[in-house]
């Protein structure tokens, strides 16, 4: 067993193997304001273009130019 780098609690051996260093409900936790966040950052990248994801936040400003 392994403690949550978050919480302190215990969690599996296995998660951690696999890259994880959180427990699921601190883990939950992180990805859905990571996801709020994220879907914040779409935009048309032209006139008329479909939506597309903007990785980061300096590349907002020279959007459509």
């Amino acid at each position: 067993m392994v403690n949550c780098r978050i919480c302190k609690i215990e969690f599996p051996l296995k998660r951690k193997q696999l890259g994880y260093n959180t427990c699921i409900d601190c883990g939950d936790k992180i990805a859905t304001v990571e996801m709020k966040n994220k879907s914040k950052r779409i935009a048309p990248l032209f006139n008329k273009g479909a939506y597309q994801y903007i990785p980061s936040i300096k590349d907002i400003k020279h959007i459509g130019r």
